[in-house]
């Protein structure tokens, strides 16, 4: 009975079959590269950027290569909040992290151990700020060019 129901609201177009609903076009939509805190913190940022090139949401790929295994380039696909380079892009000085709640969650706690070790292994100091402190410029700028030194 349950199954006569079924294909009678498939054929009168109240519910799609399962395999129709998995022909559904992918929609796609166009994302800021930054949430609302991110941006304001590289505003801040930006005040160094006569002496250094700012780079947000940058890809740990675009500056990692994996030469020991190429199987799984996946855990290098994660993006970085903020990359500081030398005025000429020749030398990577320093990453930033913006943490919020979210790096609570399990999953990522152990990609932010991951991220550590990489950044370990390629030796760029990665520092973190936390949302849950007020970031004001002073303390930022004065954290970052100590950390570049």
């Amino acid at each position: 009975m349950i199954n006569i129901i079924y294909k009678l609201l498939i054929f009168f177009g109240l519910i799609k079959e399962e395999n129709e609903k998995q022909k559904e076009e992918t929609i796609y939509i166009q994302k800021p590269i930054m949430t609302e805190y991110e941006y304001k913190f590289y505003q801040i940022l930006k005040e160094l950027e006569d002496k250094y090139i700012i780079i947000p949401q940058l890809n740990l790929a675009a500056i990692v290569r994996k030469i020991n295994n190429n199987k799984y380039y996946s855990e290098l696909f994660r993006n970085i909040d903020f990359a500081i380079f030398s005025k000429d892009y020749k030398k990577l000085l320093l990453l930033i992290e913006i943490n919020d709640q979210t790096h609570k969650n399990h999953k990522r706690k152990d990609r932010d151990l991951k991220v550590k070790k990489i950044c370990n292994d390629i030796g760029v100091k990665l520092i973190t700020f936390y949302t849950k402190y007020p970031n004001e410029k002073n303390y930022v700028i004065n954290r970052i060019i100590k950390e570049i030194g």
